[in-house]
């Protein structure tokens, strides 16, 4: 009788401690790693192991673009961009926009649809000055700033860059 009492008192000890272990530990573990995984910061296929920082490096990069060899500096960019602007070139203008922003982009095209429409691009051009002055230069991101008087009064204004995948530093803002 004692041997019976015996066996289910370690069979019960033992059920509980799996269903504590199970409770406190496997559980929220699991829990963890079903989210880690969701987010896309872990293995889908067991043992479920974190990846590496140079692994989570490679497969989302926090700076888009910036290990990109440059191809067409800012500096071009505008200059075409002013070309454009002076032989009333539409396309020509619309290829210096940078398409990474899609709300922005398609914002930054109708204006330049309607300025063209209007026949606005000359005096376009003469808003925007032949040389414009770096301010700050990142990665894959640039602002150029440029003073434009008027009334006898000197404004300064900026123009934002992106660099895209071919390296080619388009116009974000203008």
């Amino acid at each position: 009788m004692s041997k019976r009492i015996l066996i289910f008192l370690v069979l019960g000890v033992l059920v509980v401690v799996l269903a504590a272990g199970y409770f406190f530990w496997w559980r929220p573990w699991a829990k963890e790693r079903l989210i880690k995984i969701q987010m896309g910061e872990a293995r889908s296929l067991w043992p479920w192991q974190d990846y590496t920082q140079e692994e989570l490096g490679k497969m989302y990069p926090q700076i888009r673009n910036a290990k990109v060899a440059t191809t067409i500096t800012p500096e071009e960019t505008y200059a075409k961009f002013r070309e454009a602007l002076k032989t009333n070139n539409l396309e020509l203008a619309l290829a210096q926009i940078s398409h990474t922003n899609g709300k922005r982009y398609n914002e930054n095209k109708q204006t330049l649809e309607e300025a063209y429409r209007d026949k606005r691009f000359t005096a376009a051009y003469n808003e925007y000055p032949e040389k414009i002055e770096k301010e700050y230069m990142a990665e894959s991101i640039a602002q150029y700033n440029y003073d434009k008087i008027i009334d006898k009064e000197k404004f300064s204004n900026s123009i934002d860059f992106v660099k895209n995948e071919k390296g080619v530093w388009l116009i974000d803002i203008f």
